[in-house]
C-alpha cells in the first residue's frame, strides 16, 4: 500500500510538471535541443560538428547531417578505445545491445542523464495506469524483460537489453514487489527461464504482469500449463526441479524464496483438475492490467492472450520504447498510442512517401497532420544526433498541442515479427551462405514474413531441379544458423520460441517472372519496378511445388 501512495505522489509531481509542456511543444523541444548541444559542445562529435556555433535549428542541420548508425559507429569504437567526451560530455556507464543491418550488432551509448529521463517516463507510465486502474499495486507484479547486462565491452563497460534497464531504474519501492529476482532474468536457458519465473510467480496473487512482447506472455502461461504437474510438486514440497539448466549460484540464492507450499499448490491441482487447461484467469484472478506493445505486427499476438488471460483485462501499451530512446507516453489503455515524449529527446520527422526524394523536407512536432505517417529523426540524452532509427509512427492526434503517435512497422529493408529486426542484408548473407555449403544454385528467392505464424518462410527458385530433401533441409538450417549468428535479437526470439522456426518453399521455374509481370499488369512502372527481398506480403503461391519444415 505504501508504494501506491509513494508512486502516487511522485508521479502526480511529475505529471503536473509535464503537462503544462503539452500546451508549447516545439518551444520545449527548441530549449531541450539547444541545452544539449551547449553541453556537448566540447566533445569529438561537437567540435567535428561545430555545436559552439549553432543559434538555431536551421544551423543544426546544417552542421549535423542526419544517418543512422554506421555514421556514429566511429564514435562509439572511439568509446570502446577509452576516449573521452565523445558524443556526451558525461561518459556513457553502459550500453544498450540491438541488432543491426549487418552482423556487428548496435551498441547504443546510455548516459545517467538519459537513464533518469527514461526512469522518469517510465514512473509516469505507472502513475497514469495507477491513476485509471487504483488497484494495480493491490499485490504482486511480474515482469519478465531480457538481463540488463549481458556481458562486458574490453574497456570494462557492461552491454545489456534496454527493457533489463527499465526494470533496474524503477521505482525501487515497486521492486520490492516484483516475485523474481534479477538473477533470474539473467538464465540463459529460455524454458528453464520461464520455468522458473512461473516456479516463483504462481505462488502468489498477480495485480500486474507486463513483458514488452506479448509472445512471451503466452509462452509463460503455456510453460504453467504444460508443465503444471512439475511446478505444482516443485510449490508443494518448496523444492526446484533438478531437472532444470540452472546454475548453482542462482539455486543458492533463490533457497530464501522457495518454501512448501501446499495450500497453493492444492488450489493449483484443483484449477488444473476443474479446467484441463491451467490458465492466468484460473490462478491470477486479481490480475489488473496487462502491460505490453501492442504497435506494429505485435498487436497480432494480442489475440492469443483471450485464450489464457480473462476476456476484457485491460492491455496498456508500453509506448514506443526502442534500444535509441523512450519516445512516448500511453495514457489510456485505447490502441498502441501515446504522448510524443517532448521533454526527453528532440524529434524531426519526414513523411513516409518522401523518404526516398533526394531533399525531403524534415519536420518538427508541431507540423504533423493527425492520420498521417512519418520517418523519425532522434537526437537523444545518450549521444544519438539526427540519428535515423528507420521506423515509421502515425500520429493518431494531439493531447492539447503536443502530437500522439503510434508505432506502425520498421522502415525499408527490415522486418520485425517480434522485435528481432531482421535486415534485408542478414537475410542476402544468410541466404548466400547456405547456398554455398549446400552447393545450391538459385535463380530468385524472395523472404516472407509471416506475421500470423510469426516465422520467416523463404521463397526459392533454382536454376535446376533440386531434389534432394536433404540439401534443401541442409540450406534451411544454415540459413536458421547463419541468421542467428548475424543477429543477436534473431537468436534470442528463436531461442526463446517467440519466434517459430523458417520454412522453405520450392517454387516453380518462371514465379519470379511472373511475380513481375503481375506488378506491371497492375499498372506498375517498368523502369521503376524493384521486388523487395524481404516482404510481408506472400505471392505466387500457386507456384509452391514444395515446403520443406525446420
Amino acid at each position: 500500500m505504501f508504494a501506491k501512495y509513494a508512486l502516487a505522489f511522485f508521479g502526480q509531481r511529475l505529471w503536473r510538471q509535464f503537462e503544462p509542456l503539452t500546451v508549447s511543444p516545439q518551444a520545449t523541444q527548441k530549449q531541450w535541443l539547444m541545452s544539449m548541444l551547449h553541453r556537448n559542445q566540447d566533445t569529438m562529435f561537437g567540435r567535428a560538428h561545430s555545436f559552439a556555433e549553432i543559434r538555431s535549428l536551421e544551423d543544426y542541420r546544417t552542421s549535423v547531417p542526419w544517418g543512422d548508425y554506421e555514421s556514429i559507429r566511429p564514435y562509439v569504437q572511439a568509446i570502446l578505445e577509452g576516449k573521452k567526451r565523445v558524443l556526451t560530455a558525461e561518459a556513457p556507464f553502459m550500453f544498450n545491445l540491438t541488432s543491426g543491418t549487418t552482423d556487428k550488432p548496435k551498441l547504443i551509448p546510455v548516459t545517467r542523464y538519459a537513464a533518469r529521463m527514461n526512469a522518469r517516463l517510465t514512473t509516469l507510465w505507472l502513475y497514469r495506469t495507477l491513476v485509471d486502474h487504483p488497484h494495480v499495486l493491490g499485490h504482486t507484479f511480474l515482469f519478465l524483460a531480457s538481463p540488463p547486462v549481458e556481458g562486458y565491452t574490453p574497456g570494462g563497460l557492461p552491454y545489456g537489453s534496454a527493457s533489463g534497464l527499465a526494470l533496474t531504474t524503477a521505482p525501487w519501492l515497486l521492486k520490492r514487489q516484483h516475485v523474481i529476482s534479477d538473477a533470474v532474468l539473467g538464465i540463459k536457458d529460455y524454458d528453464a527461464k520461464y520455468y522458473l519465473t512461473m516456479r516463483l510467480a504462481l505462488e502468489h496473487r498477480l495485480s500486474f504482469i507486463t513483458s514488452p512482447n506479448p509472445s512471451t506472455l503466452i509462452r509463460l502461461a503455456e510453460t504453467a500449463d504444460t508443465r503444471k504437474e512439475e511446478l505444482i510438486r516443485d510449490i508443494r514440497n518448496g523444492t526446484l526441479s533438478r531437472s532444470l539448466d540452472v546454475c548453482a549460484n542462482i539455486r543458492e540464492s533463490l533457497k530464501g524464496r522457495l518454501r512448501p507450499n501446499p495450500r497453493r499448490a492444492h488450489e493449483l491441482a484443483r484449477y488444473a483438475e476443474q479446467h484441463t487447461i491451467l490458465r492466468p484467469r484460473d490462478y491470477w484472478p486479481d490480475l489488473q492490467v496487462i502491460g505490453c506493445w501492442k504497435g506494429g505486427t505485435l498487436g497480432l499476438q494480442l489475440t492469443k492472450l483471450d485464450r489464457w488471460f480473462s476476456p476484457g483485462t485491460p492491455i496498456r501499451d508500453l509506448g514506443y520504447r526502442a534500444s535509441e530512446a523512450h519516445c512516448s507516453l500511453p495514457i489510456s489503455d485505447s490502441g498502441a498510442e501515446g504522448l510524443l515524449a517532448i521533454h526527453t529527446n528532440f524529434y524531426e520527422f519526414i513523411r513516409e512517401e518522401e523518404r526516398d526524394k533526394a531533399n525531403p523536407r524534415v519536420l518538427t512536432c508541431d507540423e504533423l497532420r493527425p492520420g498521417e505517417s512519418y520517418y523519425i529523426l532522434l537526437t537523444t540524452a545518450g549521444g544519438l544526433y539526427r540519428y535515423d532509427i528507420n521506423d515509421i509512427v502515425r500520429v493518431t492526434g494531439y493531447y492539447r498541442n503536443t502530437p500522439v503517435i503510434e508505432f506502425l512497422r520498421k522502415g525499408r529493408d527490415v522486418a520485425n515479427l517480434t522485435g528481432e529486426k531482421v535486415h534485408v542484408t542478414q537475410v542476402i548473407q544468410a541466404v548466400q551462405q547456405a547456398q554455398d555449403d549446400a552447393q545450391l544454385c538459385l535463380r530468385h528467392f524472395r523472404v516472407v514474413a509471416d506475421v500470423i505464424r510469426c516465422r520467416y518462410e523463404f521463397m526459392l527458385e533454382f536454376e535446376e531441379t533440386c531434389s534432394s530433401t536433404e540439401r534443401l533441409s541442409a540450406f534451411l538450417a544454415r540459413v536458421d544458423e547463419v541468421l542467428a549468428q548475424v543477429n543477436v535479437e534473431y537468436l534470442q526470439k528463436r531461442r526463446s520460441r517467440r519466434l517459430g522456426p523458417p520454412c522453405l518453399h520450392v517454387m516453380k521455374h518462371g514465379w519470379f517472372e511472373r511475380t513481375v509481370r503481375g506488378r506491371l499488369q497492375q499498372g506498375a512502372r517498368d523502369a521503376q519496378l524493384k521486388l523487395s527481398l524481404l516482404t510481408e506480403t506472400k505471392e505466387g503461391v500457386e507456384d509452391i511445388l514444395l515446403t520443406i519444415e525446420r
